[in-house]
């Protein structure tokens, strides 16, 4: 069996293991016997369940973001692990001079959490920091911060206020979508936003804009 074979396998099994159960039981050795593969086969493609987590939720991202953005506006981690690098995590979609449309990034952010309501659920509620929502914090906050970079272009704002705005933003989405998953939320998410699917690279142009212009009064 191909090695994707494989950790689809394990993946499906974990899946279905906490979805029928409770994430924080579900063990190694449970997820060994569902999938019908041994130990030293869990551990030659996941040092551990964290990081089997990580991928699924890289690889159900992964095949979202590919079947609905167009390549050229993906974007790739390649300095990441091996295992990650060849699966694209984010958008990058300029409008304009120094304008971001990030709505559809987080339409297949939120699509992916939904493909597996109570997996993500249930992963996103473990406030562990080898949990999923560190995970995203740590992975979004640089690709944030990258976004705040072009929205300033040529413009000045102090590396603190940059790190601030990263960390409050990846913060409100993460939170935002982690609570609609939790929710059974089942609307897609661009006909819950409406007019506002881009409020989060909007409203950091507009807060950006505003502090330029208090800083040349």
């Amino acid at each position: 069996m191909r090695s994707l074979d494989t950790k689809l396998l394990i993946a499906h099994s974990f899946i279905d293991l906490v979805e029928a159960g409770d994430f924080k039981k579900v063990s190694v050795s449970d997820i060994v016997l569902a999938s019908h593969k041994n130990r030293k086969t869990f551990y030659y493609h996941f040092p551990d369940r964290s990081k089997l987590t990580v991928w699924i939720f890289r690889y159900n991202l992964a095949r979202n973001l590919t079947e609905a953005i167009p390549p050229q506006y993906l974007v790739y981690n390649k300095a990441e692990d091996k295992e990650l690098a060849p699966f694209p995590y984010y958008t990058f979609i300029k409008e304009g001079v120094r304008s971001i449309n990030g709505a559809p990034f987080f339409e297949q952010l939120d699509r992916t959490f939904n493909d597996h309501k109570s997996f993500y659920a249930q992963a996103l509620a473990d406030n562990a920091a080898d949990g999923l929502t560190a995970y995203l914090l740590r992975l979004y906050t640089p690709a944030l911060k990258r976004d705040i970079e072009f929205i300033l272009s040529n413009r000045f704002l102090n590396d603190r206020n940059q790190e601030f705005l990263a960390e409050f933003y990846t913060g409100a989405f993460v939170s935002y979508l982690t609570k609609r998953v939790q929710a059974r939320e089942s609307q897609p998410l661009a006909s819950v936003t409406g007019a506002f699917g881009n409020l989060i690279h909007d409203s950091i142009a507009e807060e950006i804009g505003k502090q330029q212009q208090e800083r040349m009064l």
